[in-house]
């Protein structure tokens, strides 16, 4: 088993957190998924895609690492063997591990972040015009309740100026049929005293013979 802190880019933080949440050795890690590594803190989506694929080039090292440690047992009665033996058994011991599946992880590893931060930032950008439209949206709808409040009021004004109006014009309506009234009354009462003044002056002129 190889262990966390063998990943390139874990320390002893990120390694404590990492054993807490059920990763305890680098293979744990490499067979882990980015969603599962996500669920640890500190770890992104964009960043759990780079210690998996760490992860497993720390676990594929491992195996041509070990190679030398399992032929020294049968070397060590080889003492008599010539140089050229020696050689040959460490010739194995010097060989590295091989780059090109490394290479391969890496460039796949950075594919796997460069997708991860295009989805985020694609989440991100649309997150931000919901956003926005929902801004708008709000923005409109209270400048419409306002123009409906306005009308409103102004509906309710022309109202009571139209039931003012009529009250005025029923006013002066009423106060002409009153005095239209009184006009009358004034000119029977002028009549009457006319009637009386011709009723005197005949009296006298009765009065005379």
């Amino acid at each position: 088993m190889t262990a966390v802190t063998a990943i390139k880019g874990v320390g002893e933080g990120l390694a404590k957190s990492l054993s807490a949440n059920g990763f305890k050795t680098a293979e744990a890690v490499a067979k882990a998924t980015p969603a599962a590594l996500v669920k640890v803190p500190r770890i992104g989506t964009a960043r759990a895609a780079g210690l998996i694929a760490a992860a497993k080039e720390a676990t594929a090292a491992k195996p041509t690492a070990a190679k030398p440690a399992a032929a020294k047992p049968a070397a060590k009665p080889a003492a008599k063997r010539t140089a050229a033996t020696t050689a040959t058994r460490r010739a194995p011991a010097r060989k590295t591990a091989p780059r090109r599946p490394a290479a391969r992880k890496t460039i796949a590893a950075a594919a796997a972040e460069k997708r991860a931060e295009e989805a985020a930032r694609k989440a991100a950008e649309e997150k931000a015009a919901a956003a926005l439209a929902e801004a708008k949206a709000k923005k409109k709808a209270k400048a419409k309740a306002k123009a409906e409040k306005a009308a409103k009021k102004l509906q309710e004004m022309e109202a009571v100026f139209s039931k003012a109006k009529d009250k005025v014009k029923a006013k002066a309506k009423k106060d002409k049929k009153k005095d239209k009234k009184d006009g009358k009354k004034k000119a029977d009462k002028s009549d009457k005293k006319k009637d009386k003044k011709k009723d005197k002056k005949k009296g006298k002129k009765k009065a005379k013979k």
